[in-house]
């Protein structure tokens, strides 16, 4: 198997799965129920992180905007990865 074809494998397997993280993590952070309140607003806000990663999916398709593509897809990532340890933290403590 050629090392291009290797990379691609990887590159698509880890779009798949930072796709469904942030994909479910903005829809676990729209819900009321997060937040426990009375009111059953949700927070539509929380979907531009999936829209954000989207963006950054579309421009890692061409070769030009390979690299812009990559930076944009893991914004995302940083404040999901924060948060998910701030609420497990607060969990076991």
């Amino acid at each position: 198997m050629e090392v291009s074809v290797l990379i691609n494998i990887i590159r698509y397997v880890w779009l798949f799965l930072s796709g469904s993280v942030v994909l479910l993590y903005s829809l676990w952070m729209t819900c009321p129920e997060f937040w426990e309140t009375d009111s059953p607003t949700y927070r539509w806000y929380y979907l531009l992180l999936f829209v954000i990663w989207v963006i950054g999916v579309t421009l890692q398709m061409k070769d030009r905007t390979r690299m812009l593509g990559i930076s944009i897809t893991l914004i995302p990532i940083v404040p999901i990865t924060f948060l998910l340890m701030l609420f497990v933290l607060s969990k076991i403590l």
